[in-house]
C-alpha cells in the first residue's frame, strides 16, 4: 500500500502519494480546468501558496551573523490591493495561452511557471 500526504482544510482533505514528483504546469491545469470544487480549491491554493512562498523566500537573505534580513530588489511586488482571484485569474489566464503555444510546457514545473508569470505581471518598480 502507498503511503500517502494529507492536507485538511475546512471540510476538504485532499491526498496525495507521499513521494510524488513535483507538479508540472500540465498537472495544475488540470486542476484549475477541472469542474469539480475540490480540484479548484487545489488549484487556487497551490497559485496562492507558491506565490506567498516564493514573496517570502525571495524576499530576504541571511547574513552573515545568520538573522534574515530583507533585501531591496526583489523579483516580484504583488500590491497590497491585488485580490487572490485577480492573481490567480492572471496565472490561469498565462497558463492556457502558454500551453496552446507551447503545449511541451505541460512537462515543466508548475512552481516556477507560477513565479514567472507573477514576477512578469507584478516588477518590482525600479527608481527611475
Amino acid at each position: 500500500m502507498r503511503n500517502l500526504s494529507c492536507f485538511f482544510m475546512l471540510r476538504l482533505v485532499i491526498c496525495w502519494p507521499a513521494v510524488a514528483a513535483p507538479m508540472t504546469v500540465g498537472d495544475l491545469q488540470k486542476f484549475c480546468a477541472s469542474s469539480g470544487e475540490l480540484e479548484q480549491t487545489a488549484c487556487s491554493f497551490y497559485i496562492w501558496g507558491v506565490t506567498e512562498g516564493a514573496s517570502l523566500g525571495a524576499g530576504s537573505v541571511k547574513d552573515s551573523s545568520g538573522a534574515f534580513r530583507e533585501l531591496k530588489d526583489k523579483p516580484f511586488c504583488v500590491p497590497e490591493g491585488v485580490a487572490k482571484a485577480d492573481l490567480e485569474r492572471v496565472v490561469r489566464k498565462k497558463m492556457g495561452e502558454d500551453l496552446v503555444a507551447f503545449p511541451q510546457d505541460r512537462e515543466l514545473p508548475a512552481v516556477s511557471f507560477v513565479v514567472a508569470v507573477v514576477a512578469h505581471q507584478f516588477p518590482c518598480g525600479k527608481p527611475k
